[in-house]
C-alpha cells in the first residue's frame, strides 16, 4: 500500500504499451475481409444540392457501396439528437433546433459537412471514387460570425428559424446587479473574445462498424469519450434498440472535448455495414479533422464590473453571445449559456451578478465541449475585467485581487450564479501561489530583461470552476481464483491514466496486489451505464463508483473472513492486506479470503461461490468545485510583438489527490492548451466565403515543446469535499481556467508602459507588434 495506495505517485501502467507501440488504436483493428470507407464532404459553407450524381463513382473498382442524402430519406433515418442541459429560452420555449442528420439531405450549411460514404476494398479505391462524385451545387451566402448572424439582413442559414437564433439564457440577480451599478462608485467595461479554437488531438477519430446478420446485432469500435450516451444516439437515428448496438472504444489517444460528441460518421457506418455485410473502417485524416471535428469557445462578451472607493467589488454583468456553427450539435447551446454562467465571478466575494447568454447559428462546424466548455470563458472573463479594473483605478492588480476573494471563513457559500461552494481557502492558495513566484526577485528579472530590450511582466490568476458530466456511475469488481482481480468502470480515459489511478482506490481499499487488477472501460457490454469522460468527472464520479465497490466488496470479505476465524465481523480490521480480530489477534490474509471465497465448503450460510464478486452504481448529488490559482512571467519583444512565457506558478486545490503524478500531468496538459488559445491557436473562417482557413497544421498554430515554459506546481489538499467519498474536486481543466489570464495579463503588464490595456486572444506576434504601435500612434 505504501507503493501503490491513494495518494503515492505510481507510473502509468498502461505506458508500458503505448510507448513500446503495443497499444490498440482504432487504427490497428484490422478485421477479416475488412473494407474501408470515405466521406465526400462539401467545399462550400452554403449551397443548395441541386444534384449529385454517383454513376461513374458506382463503376470504379472496388467500389462496393456508396451512402447518399437520398438513400438516408428513403430510410427515414431519425436526425441526431441534441441533449442540452439549457433547452429553454427565457421566455420559457423551447430552443430553436434543426433536425441534425448524418449526412447532407438537399442543403449543405458547413465546410466539410457530409455528402456522401463511399465504401470500396482498399481505402485508395475508396478515395479514387471520391474523385468522381459529381456534386452540382448553387452556392448561397454564408456568415461565420455570430453578432453579424444575429444582424437584421444577415444570411438566413434555416429558413424555419429566423435571425440565426437558437436560445437566449439568464441567470443571477438582475435587479440586484442593476442596482449595484447604480451606486457604483467605479464602473469598468470591457469588450473580449474567446476565439474559436480546435482539440486537434494527436490521433483522430476514426471508427470500424460491422453487423452479424445472423443476430442482428451491430457493433461499432469507435475512439470517442463516451461508448454509452453515443451508443444510444446512433441507435436513436438507426431505430434500433440500443441493446442491438455493441459500442466500444479502444485505446483512444487524446479527446480533450472532440471526441465525445455524436458524430455522423458511425452512423453511415453501421448503416454502410449492413449493406455490404462487411466490417468498414473509416479513418479522418488531419484535415478532416480540423473540419469535421467540432469547434469550442468562440464568445464575444461584455464584461462590466462594479466598484466601491476602496477598490471592493459590489457588481458583476456579462453579456455573451456564442456561436454554435450550424447545427446545435450534441450539447453545443449549453457552453455559451450555463456552462458560462456557472463559475461566473470566479473565486472572488462579489454580492451581485447577473449573466446573460444567446447563442447563434452560423456556417462554421459547429461547436460542442471543449477541454473546461464555459469555465475557462467564465475565468477569463473575470480575470481580464479585474486586471483592467487595476490598471483604470490605479492600483496594485495583486491588493485588488487580495482583498477582494472569499474569505476561507465565508465557505460553504452559494454564490449568485447557485454555485454551491462547500470548501477551499482561496487567500491561502493566492499567498502559496505569490509566493513561490518569487515577488522579491522579480526587480531584478525585470532589469535583466531590459538590458537585452525585452519588456518582462508578471500576472497571477486565481480561478474557481466546478465539475461537470453525467452523474451515475458503474463500478464492478470480479475476482479470479488466483487472487486477481477485473475491475470495470463506465468511465472512460483517453489518456488520463485511471488504468492506473482506479486500481489505485480499489488496492489501497482491499488490500489487493495492485499488479494483479485489470482494469476494463470503454465498453458498452462491460458495464450497463456509462458517463465516460468530460466535466473532470472520472476521478469524482467514477473513482467514487470504485470506492463505494471496494467498500461493498469489504463488508462481505469481512464477514467471510469472520467465519474463517470463527469471528465476528464487527471485529475484522483489515491491514497491510491481512484481517485481524481485534481481539483474539488472529488473523487471515486477504488472498485467502478471496480463494475461500470461491470453495462453498469454507462459506458461511448464505454466501455463494464468487460472492465477493460485486457491481454498484454511485450517483454524485452535487457537482464539485476545483480551484486554484496561476501566476505567469513573461518576456515580450518590443521589435517583434513575441512572447516568451518564461515561467509558471501554480497551486491547485482538487481536494485529495489519489496520484500526484498524474495530476501534475493534467495541470501541466491543461496549462499547454491554456497557453496555446492564449498566445497562438485560432480556427479562422473567410468572412466572405465561409471557407476554412486554418485546416492544417501549416496554418494552425499549436504550443511546440519550446513554447512551454518551466512550471511549479503545488496542491493544497486541507480542503477536501464533502460531496463524495473520495473527497477529489477534479483535475482534468483547471489548466484551461487558469493559463490564459494569467499569461495574457502578464503581457499586458509587461506593456503597460507602452500604454497597451488590451490584445485580443490569441496574443500573436503581429497582434501584439500593432498593439504597441497603435498605441505610440495614440499618444503621440
Amino acid at each position: 500500500m505504501e507503493k501503490y495506495g491513494i495518494g503515492q505517485p505510481v507510473r502509468r501502467k498502461e505506458d508500458v504499451r503505448f510507448l513500446t507501440g503495443t497499444g490498440t488504436y482504432i487504427d490497428d483493428i484490422k478485421p477479416d475481409n475488412l473494407i474501408h470507407a470515405v466521406v465526400l464532404r462539401s467545399p462550400h459553407a452554403h449551397a443548395k444540392i441541386l444534384d449529385l450524381d454517383t454513376s461513374e463513382a458506382e463503376t470504379m473498382p472496388g467500389v462496393l457501396c456508396i451512402v447518399t442524402g437520398k438513400d438516408w430519406v428513403a430510410e427515414d433515418f431519425q436526425p441526431m439528437p441534441t441533449k442540452s442541459a439549457v433547452n429553454k429560452k427565457i421566455d420559457g420555449t423551447p430552443l430553436n433546433q434543426p433536425p441534425r442528420h448524418a449526412i447532407a439531405i438537399d442543403r449543405v450549411r458547413y465546410v466539410g459537412e457530409p455528402v456522401a460514404l463511399i465504401v470500396a476494398e482498399t481505402l485508395v479505391q475508396a478515395q479514387d471514387a471520391a474523385e468522381v462524385v459529381e456534386v452540382d451545387y448553387e452556392e448561397l451566402e454564408a456568415v461565420t460570425d455570430q453578432i453579424k448572424a444575429l444582424e437584421p439582413g444577415a444570411p438566413q442559414i434555416w429558413d424555419d428559424i429566423e435571425g440565426n437564433f437558437c436560445i437566449d439564457f439568464e441567470l443571477g440577480d438582475k435587479e440586484g446587479t442593476g442596482k449595484a451599478f447604480e451606486t457604483a462608485d467605479h464602473v469598468v467595461k470591457l469588450k473580449l473574445r474567446n476565439q474559436c479554437v480546435t482539440a486537434a488531438p494527436i490521433e483522430t477519430r476514426g471508427a470500424i462498424a460491422s453487423y452479424d446478420k445472423d443476430t442482428g446485432k451491430y457493433f461499432l469500435q469507435n475512439a470517442t469519450q463516451n461508448v454509452h450516451a453515443n451508443r444510444d444516439t446512433f441507435a436513436s437515428v438507426l431505430k434500433i434498440p440500443s441493446e442491438d448496438l455493441h459500442h466500444m472504444a479502444p485505446d483512444v489517444g487524446g479527446g480533450f472535448g472532440a471526441k465525445n460528441s455524436g458524430y455522423p460518421e458511425p452512423s453511415l457506418l453501421l448503416y454502410a455495414a449492413k449493406k455490404t455485410d462487411r466490417p468498414i473502417k473509416w479513418i479522418g485524416d488531419r484535415n478532416e479533422s480540423f473540419a469535421a471535428d467540432t469547434h469550442g469557445r468562440d464568445q464575444a462578451t461584455t464584461v462590466e464590473m462594479a466598484l466601491d472607493k476602496d477598490g471592493m467589488f459590489l457588481g458583476l454583468r456579462t453579456r455573451t453571445v456564442g456561436n454554435i456553427g450550424a447545427y446545435c450539435w450534441t450539447v453545443g447551446p449549453f457552453t455559451p449559456t450555463g456552462g458560462s454562467a456557472r463559475t461566473q465571478g470566479g473565486p472572488y466575494y462579489i454580492p451581485a451578478m447577473h449573466y446573460t447568454g444567446i447563442a447563434a447559428f452560423t456556417n462554421t462546424m459547429p461547436l460542442d465541449p471543449y477541454r473546461g466548455a464555459g469555465r475557462p470563458e467564465g475565468s477569463f472573463q473575470i480575470e481580464r475585467i479585474v486586471e483592467l479594473a487595476a490598471r483604470e483605478l490605479g492600483m496594485d492588480p495583486v491588493e485588488l485581487r487580495r482583498k477582494n476573494l472569499m474569505p476561507a471563513d465565508s465557505l460553504p457559500r452559494k454564490t449568485p450564479m447557485g454555485l454551491d461552494v462547500d470548501t477551499g481557502n482561496f487567500p491561502e492558495v493566492f499567498e502559496r501561489t505569490l509566493k513561490m513566484s518569487d515577488r522579491a526577485g522579480f526587480a531584478k528579472r525585470f532589469e535583466e530583461s531590459a538590458r537585452k530590450g525585452l519588456r518582462r511582466g508578471f500576472a497571477i490568476a486565481p480561478y474557481l470552476e466546478c465539475t461537470g458530466g453525467g452523474p451515475k456511475e458503474f463500478a464492478g469488481v470480479k475476482f479470479g481464483k488466483d487472487g486477481s482481480a477485473t475491475l470495470r468502470v463506465g468511465s472512460m480515459s483517453t489518456g488520463m491514466g485511471q488504468e492506473t489511478s482506479m486500481p489505485q482506490i480499489l488496492s489501497d481499499t482491499l488490500g489487493i496486489d495492485f499488479e494483479k487488477i485489470t482494469y476494463v472501460q470503454g465498453d458498452t457490454d462491460a458495464t450497463p451505464i456509462g458517463g465516460g469522460h468530460g466535466g473532470s468527472r472520472n476521478m469524482e464520479v467514477g473513482g467514487s463508483a470504485v470506492l463505494q465497490c471496494a467498500r461493498e466488496v469489504l463488508v462481505k470479505a469481512k464477514q467471510l473472513a469472520a467465519h474463517l476465524l470463527n469471528s465476528n465481523a464487527d471485529d475484522m480490521e483489515l491491514k497491510e492486506s491481512v484481517f485481524t480480530d481485534v481481539k483474539t489477534d488472529q488473523n487471515v490474509s486477504m488472498a485467502d479470503v478471496v480463494a475461500a471465497s470461491f470453495d462453498q465448503s469454507r462459506l458461511p450460510d448464505g454466501m455463494e461461490a464468487g460472492a465477493l464478486d460485486t457491481d454498484t452504481i454511485f450517483e454524485r448529488e452535487i457537482i464539485s468545485c476545483p480551484n486554484g490559482c496561476h501566476s505567469a512571467e513573461v518576456e515580450v519583444d518590443p521589435e517583434t510583438g513575441t512572447v516568451q512565457v518564461e515561467h509558471m506558478w501554480i497551486v491547485d486545490d482538487f481536494g485529495t489527490i489519489i496520484n500526484p503524478m498524474l495530476a501534475d500531468g493534467q495541470v501541466m496538459g491543461g496549462v499547454a492548451q491554456g497557453l496555446g488559445q492564449a498566445l497562438m491557436e485560432e480556427i479562422v473562417y473567410d468572412e466572405d466565403s465561409g471557407q476554412l482557413v486554418t485546416g492544417s497544421l501549416m496554418d494552425y498554430a499549436l504550443p511546440r515543446a519550446d513554447s512551454m515554459p518551466k512550471m511549479e506546481m503545488a496542491f493544497y489538499e486541507d480542503a477536501p469535499t464533502a460531496k463524495n467519498p473520495l473527497g477529489v474536486k477534479g483535475s482534468g481543466e483547471a489548466g484551461c481556467c487558469g493559463a490564459p489570464p494569467a499569461i495574457v495579463n502578464a503581457v499586458l503588464d509587461a506593456l503597460k508602459e507602452d500604454g497597451v490595456t488590451h490584445i485580443e486572444m490569441p496574443l500573436t506576434p503581429e497582434k501584439v507588434w500593432r498593439a504597441i504601435q497603435d498605441a505610440k500612434q495614440q499618444g503621440a
